[in-house]
């Protein structure tokens, strides 16, 4: 990864925070940004996860629908965390998934049709 787009996406997530604190947008938080925010080892960046966890407007629920849909997506070759983030925010109808990981973008490129 270079350092100019590390500096695009640093200025991306600022972005996206200044818009959700302005009112633009309203972020959705799940069980799977607790889970894995959980496993951070850092706790600078655990805290700062947290503190944009928290202006979620909207928290989606566990449930099985959310567990099916993720067993499906995970058959399409999607990592388990992945396909539980996608599930997620299927099931809160999410107009936007905002993503870095170059592996998920790619698979979903793939099947597109399929969201």
């Amino acid at each position: 990864m270079t350092l100019e787009r590390v500096r695009r996406e640093a200025e991306a997530v600022a972005a996206v925070l200044d818009a959700t604190a302005s009112g633009k947008i309203q972020l959705v938080r799940s069980p799977a940004h607790d889970f894995e925010n959980e496993r951070n080892p850092r706790e600078d960046r655990k805290l700062a996860t947290l503190l944009w966890l928290q202006a979620a407007a909207l928290r989606v629920p566990a449930g099985p629908a959310a567990a099916d849909r993720a067993r499906a997506l995970a058959g399409l070759g999607f990592a388990p965390l992945d396909a539980l983030h996608l599930a997620f925010a299927e099931q809160a109808e999410a107009k936007w998934f905002l993503t870095t990981d170059d592996r998920l973008l790619n698979r979903a490129r793939t099947h597109r049709g399929r969201f």
